[in-house]
């Protein structure tokens, strides 16, 4: 063990350091203009990828809304959970909700529970 502490500690003294070329030009004297500045960037689309065609969309407070016929966002609440396993110690449950409300604003409520290093026989 000793002789391979001592070799690696004599290695790792032996290196030598890199000497540096000369210098390398980066930028030549003629360059391209830079670009014209748009006068605004495109617009993004609100509807997420899976949306049948046609279908009114817009972004809520809680992400893409459904638009009803009167104009309206749908309100209907909406979110995910999360499920989480593991062998000999890893749990985990999540769940998300958002609510949107009918003037602009939403509800967010989201609970979460893990449990590591379970030591039961």
């Amino acid at each position: 063990m000793r002789r391979l502490a001592i070799a690696a500690l004599v290695l790792a003294g032996a290196g030598t350091p890199a000497l540096a070329d000369a210098p390398v030009a980066t930028a030549g004297p003629a360059q391209a203009p830079p670009p014209e500045p748009q006068a605004s960037a495109p617009p993004l689309s609100a509807a997420p990828a899976n949306a049948p065609p046609g279908s009114p969309v817009a972004m809520g407070p809680c992400g893409p809304e459904k638009v009803k016929p009167d104009g309206t966002l749908e309100t209907r609440p909406h979110g995910e959970i999360e499920a989480g396993a593991g062998t000999a110690g890893y749990r985990h449950i999540a769940g998300a909700v958002c609510q949107p409300l009918k003037d602009g604003g939403s509800v967010n409520v989201g609970v979460s529970y893990d449990q590591w290093g379970w030591r039961g026989r």
